[in-house]
Parts: structure tokens; sequence; C-alpha cells
């Protein structure tokens, strides 16, 4: 196993190792937060379009959501500030549109079924979900080839398809993996509709069409809409 190969993500990093003072953080943040500085989301001049775990991406005319900043009280405009494992604080039918890219993996599968509630509750009646993961087929296809004797899986380089596999399913804080099949399926138990696969920027409501060019080869697309 060759630990030093320029841009081998080692499997030994502690970069996103969580401990206990992780932990504590992260949840004191989180109570804070929803107990003190939780708003309805700001409002913008056209549409109401949730941009959800934004993180450094932000769309112009866009609500921009992500988990609370230290600094509680400085969030950048059309900034929008929750913990996406509690209820937002937004009325039913708000939403003509919600995108999220890279995110749902960071959540329990239990915390992503809450979560499609409280989307289902907020999206607006014909209103459509537009979801970007990354993909067990999507990022694995290439371990079909026997012939190689590295893998690539995020930008980086691995030795063998445990550790690859390892860093998908376990690496950068990902605490679920998904394929079609779950993802779809999780998506009809909450009450939508219309749940499908779909390509890389195609899909039924053309302004939700933000996909990063960066994030193609490894990206999973499903849409689902709200019933009318």
């Amino acid at each position: 196993m060759n630990l030093d190969k320029e841009n081998h993500h080692s499997i030994f990093s502690k970069q996103y190792l969580p401990n206990w003072k992780y932990l504590l953080r992260f949840e004191l943040i989180s109570f804070i937060g929803r107990h003190f500085f939780q708003k309805k989301p700001p409002k913008t001049d056209g549409q109401n379009l949730l941009n959800l775990g934004c993180g450094d991406s932000y769309f112009d005319g866009w609500v921009n959501a992500d988990f609370f900043r230290v600094r509680f009280w400085k969030v950048p405009k059309n900034g929008w500030s929750l913990d996406l494992r509690y209820p937002f604080k937004c009325n039913n039918n708000f939403w003509d549109g919600i995108f999220t890219e890279h995110t749902l993996e960071h959540l329990h599968p239990l915390d992503d079924f809450n979560l499609f509630k409280e989307l289902l509750r907020t999206l607006k009646p014909g209103s459509w979900l537009r979801i970007c993961v990354p993909g067990l087929e999507q990022s694995l296809k290439e371990f079909y080839d026997d012939n190689l004797t590295e893998y690539h899986l995020k930008g980086n380089l691995y030795d063998t398809k445990a550790e690859a596999i390892w860093s998908l399913t376990q690496n950068w804080g990902h605490l679920s993996v998904w394929n079609a099949e779950l993802m779809i399926s999780l998506l009809e138990k909450t009450g939508f509709i219309n749940a499908k696969e779909v390509l890389y920027k195609q899909g039924s409501d053309s302004k939700l069409l933000k996909d990063m060019d960066e994030r193609k080869a490894e990206s999973l697309y499903i849409e689902a809409q709200k019933p009318e």
C-alpha cells in the first residue's frame, strides 16, 4: 500500500476522523442555532428556489441553505441557516423548486427520510425536487475492469478497491450510500411522485439544472415531484 503517492488520499488520514470534541462542538452549534438563531427563509425577488446544503456554492436569486455558522449573526445575503436533521422553520407549500447536490450522503438514512417529508411539506404542489449524490454504480463503475492497478474516486487515487469503497461510504463525513433504486423507493414512501433517475443537466424543471460539471462522473441524479 503506497501512502506517499501523489494525490493519494490515505485511509489513515485524520482529516475526517470523528471525535468527541468535534461531535460536541457540532451538536452545541446546532442546539444554539436552532433555539436562538433559526429563522424563516429570506425573501427573494422572484420565485422561491432552495439550494439545500449549498456549502460555498451560492446561486443568485435563490435561498442558499447550509448548517449554522459559528458566528450565527453573519449570514450572507439570501443565506438560510438550519440543521437538516430537524424540521424547517418554513411555511407549507413555499418552494417553487429545490436543488441539493452532494449533501444527502452526509445524513443517516433515517434523517434523509425525515428530511424528504419536510421537503414534501414545504414544496408547492406540482413543484420538483432535484437530487445529486455520489452514486454507488457511478462511483465504482471502473471497478469492473480487473486490469486496473489503481482506482480513482473523488479525484483521488487508491491502490485497492477496498480503500476506494471506504472513501465512498465512510470518508468525507458520509453516513449513507445511494443508488437509484434506494433513492426512488425512499422518495415514493415519503409521498413524492414521478421519482426517476435522470441525466446530468437534464430534467423536468429547467430552473433546477444547476449540476456542477466536476461532479458529473461520480454522481447520481434523481428528480421527484410533489403531487398536485
